[in-house]
């Protein structure tokens, strides 16, 4: 049998699975990265999770944690109708088209339809009194000129952000506030022994954080005084947590489940050209990392992951792009197929590797 898969495990946890595999009531935590359009080789894993009902087993609350389309994902599976919600979520975002004549104005209007094709009203009731699972949605919000929505303040507070932080992770603090909107302030150990703020979810507020957590700055425009929280524009939370950048479980106690689309871990959106910049000491130790291996990303169009650039590539055969991106989420089905096969047989305690 291929192995499409591959699994790595922090150091507290690895032994653990080697002796007993995985069993799902360790599973305290699920965190989504940001990517883009590289979320669609997530499809079939997500789906997987809905059919199984894999989290939560254990009969304790499960954290859904993401930032940008990782939190997009993690709202879809908390609504009233998972499936429906997600497939929404998939078709709405995967037909976005944009152009040369778009403007941050114009991307966020398409973004905000993209929340408002699957989160209804139902939706927000039933996320914020979900029977099983609590949301973590990251945001930032803009300092200084960090903030302004003129493209040329902006762009020049981007660039020092960026050499800022090729020097220092910290200073990016003088930029971006990180701003986590979670349904349960009070129950999750993570949010006092992280830097930031935690604001309550609430229904004023859960749309808003919505598309502040996807609002990508300079492209994007961003999301100005949420309901809740500090006055002021927020933007998309990868640009503080862009793939894993926080120990979601402190207390140490079970696992944080998460599904990558790549073997490295970029902790800040800054960081994806620093080789050397890695997540926080102890913030791998509990987290059970899953991803697709090189021989199922030969099989998707391109030989590729999706990404932006396919926005750029295929500017004049959208249809196209858009072909690509429903095989590559079609052919994801094998890979959540595979991740349950690995735990319900117990391979996986001969296929887990430590976290380098």
């Amino acid at each position: 049998m291929k192995n499409y898969l591959c699994y790595k495990a922090g150091p507290a946890i690895l032994d653990m699975i080697r002796q007993e595999g995985l069993r799902p009531e360790r599973i305290r935590t699920f965190a989504g990265p940001a990517g883009g359009p590289k979320w669609f080789v997530s499809v079939g894993f997500d789906h997987m999770l809905m059919r199984s009902r894999i989290l939560g087993k254990g009969g304790h609350r499960v954290l859904l944690a993401g930032s940008s389309a990782g939190a997009w994902r993690c709202l879809a599976m908390a609504c009233a109708d998972p499936p429906a919600a997600y497939e929404k979520l998939r078709i709405a975002y995967s037909r976005n088209v944009f152009t040369s004549a778009d403007t941050p104005v114009t991307v966020a209007a398409a973004l905000k339809g993209n929340v408002d094709a699957f989160l209804g009203d139902i939706d927000v009731d039933h996320i914020l009194n979900h029977s099983v699972y609590d949301l973590a949605l990251h945001t930032v919000r803009a300092k200084g000129p960090a903030a302004s929505e003129n493209r040329t303040i902006q762009g020049a507070a981007l660039v020092a952000a960026m050499l800022a932080n090729a020097a220092s992770s910290s200073a990016m603090g003088l930029f971006f506030e990180r701003v986590v909107f979670i349904s349960d302030p009070f129950g999750h150990s993570f949010i006092r022994g992280f830097s930031g703020t935690a604001v309550q979810l609430t229904k004023e507020n859960l749309r808003q954080a919505a598309l502040a957590t996807g609002s990508l700055p300079y492209i994007v425009a961003g999301v100005p005084d949420i309901f809740g929280a500090p006055a002021g524009v927020y933007r998309d939370g990868g640009l503080l947590d862009y793939q894993l950048n926080q120990d979601y479980l402190p207390s140490g106690d079970g696992l944080t489940l998460f599904f990558h689309y790549q073997e490295r871990i970029v902790p800040g959106w800054f960081d994806k050209k620093l080789s050397w910049r890695t997540p926080p000491q102890g913030a791998l130790d509990r987290v059970l990392q899953v991803y697709p291996g090189r021989d199922f990303v030969r099989r998707l169009p391109g030989r590729k992951l999706p990404d932006r650039d396919d926005f750029r590539e295929f500017v004049n055969d959208p249809a196209e792009r858009i072909r690509r991106w429903d095989e590559v989420s079609a052919l994801s089905e094998i890979l959540g197929e595979e991740f349950l096969e690995a735990v319900e047989s117990g391979r996986i305690r001969s296929l887990i590797q430590p976290i380098q």
